[in-house]
């Protein structure tokens, strides 16, 4: 199936593919080394640039595309239950009714997703353009986790696990850890973290013969997962977080790179 005329010739495959939700950027990269995805009937290059009269398919299919300035941008807060398999591959149309996500013309896409052993707040879009540019900075944002604890949680472990800068040579930035003791082995912990997955909170406290049984993502830098959306229940996201989302995003980029840049200077 040939894509709509309005289709620029000027864009690459990657970026064509990924904004009007056929998959993610890496996704088409490996279609095309896979040798699945074919232009005109041939594998192409990566990075190659489509002309409106090209004819796209994967594992032999037509895939049609959509003109990224006609098509609207859904951008979703999900709550997910921890165990709960994010399996966004073919959640497409009625296929995302396992999650109960709303119908789209495009596949959903999720930004920086949890482990399935972990659950929480997801920020989902069908737009893969959108997907990647946020996706480029969401490591410079803070997250909150709520941790359910098992084990003999100490104040002298909360502290260690607060300065705590690497996990099994992974780096880590623990900025804020608070413990809620309860009766015998079951605690909590809300921690905030900056470039820091949860598998290695998980991995960190394991070490020290403390079980992580639920792990929770209730906060993703400016947005928060809030009282009345239920798991397994989805809500648009306002305006306003998204344009605080974007907003953090761009302000943390400035200022990694103006230290970037002293830093440099001070090398000199």
């Amino acid at each position: 199936m040939r894509p709509r005329p309005d289709i620029r010739g000027t864009d690459r495959i990657q970026k064509l593919l990924s904004a009007a939700g056929i998959g993610s950027r890496r996704e088409v990269e490996r279609w095309i080394r896979e040798g699945r995805l074919q232009v005109n009937g041939e594998v192409p290059a990566l990075g190659a640039k489509l002309a409106a009269a090209d004819r796209i398919t994967l594992d032999g299919r037509p895939v049609r595309l959509h003109a990224a300035k006609t098509k609207e941008t859904h951008l979703l807060l999900f709550h997910r239950s921890p165990g709960e398999a994010l399996d966004l591959k073919a959640a497409t149309s009625r296929a995302a009714e396992h999650l109960n996500l709303p119908r789209s013309s495009g596949r959903w896409l999720a930004i920086q997703p949890m482990p399935p052993v972990d659950g929480g707040l997801e920020i989902l879009t069908d737009d893969g353009s959108w997907a990647h540019r946020v996706s480029r900075g969401v490591h410079a944002l803070t997250v909150d986790y709520v941790l359910r604890m098992r084990g003999p949680l100490t104040d002298g472990l909360v502290e260690e696990f607060r300065a705590a800068t690497d996990c099994e040579g992974e780096a880590m930035s623990i900025l804020k850890a608070g413990a809620q003791y309860g009766e015998g082995f079951n605690h909590w912990l809300n921690v905030t973290v900056r470039a820091t997955r949860s598998a290695q909170v998980r991995h960190w406290w394991a070490a020290r013969g403390i079980i992580v049984s639920r792990l929770m993502r209730v906060r993703f830098g400016p947005v928060h997962l809030s009282r009345d959306l239920p798991r397994g229940h989805s809500r648009a996201m306002l305006p306003s977080e998204r344009n605080a989302l974007i907003n953090e995003i761009d302000a943390a980029k400035r200022a990694y790179e103006a230290q970037a840049s002293l830093g440099s200077s001070l090398d000199l």
